[in-house]
């Protein structure tokens, strides 16, 4: 393969990775997250339990697409905006993983030990953070996008 060819290759699999991640965030985050507590045969505890394990995958998964974006990116040469919003969904992760799902991850074992359930601001913090980071890759996907139109 030519650097040429091997560029745009690069290039493509930054666009398809930071495609795939922000519908893994949809489907998983802000669609089949709140849609299960919906089913009425689902108990609040089993629900939690789900959520739990979903997002400590969910964050291994994350952390792998972003070592192959960042790695497309570098690659590609990515123009400086994308490595503004690429930063962008780095300090999300970073507030999500190490701020956020602790303290979530806690009030799921008070309520399966038997604590009154609350809605948390936390929760809607992690939530509103999904979502915009969903937004970045999109963002991130555009802009690479035409970056490689453009180039």
């Amino acid at each position: 393969m030519t650097p040429a060819g091997m560029g745009m290759a690069v290039r493509i699999l930054f666009l398809i990775v930071v495609s795939v991640w922000a519908g893994i965030i949809i489907g998983v985050s802000l669609i089949a997250t709140p849609i299960k507590f919906q089913a009425p045969s689902l108990t609040l505890e089993t629900g939690l339990e789900i959520g739990r394990y979903t997002f400590r995958f969910l964050g291994r998964v994350e952390l792998c697409l972003l070592v192959i974006t960042l790695a497309a990116a570098a690659v590609a040469q990515a123009p400086k905006a994308v490595w503004i919003v690429l930063a962008l969904i780095i300090v999300i992760l970073a507030v999500q993983h190490f701020g956020l799902l602790p303290f979530l991850d806690k009030r799921v074992s008070e309520i399966l030990a038997g604590a009154p359930p609350s809605f948390s601001t936390r929760h809607k913090i992690f939530a509103a953070m999904e979502a915009a980071k969903t937004v970045l890759l999109i963002v991130a996907a555009t802009m690479g996008y035409y970056s490689q139109v453009r180039g």
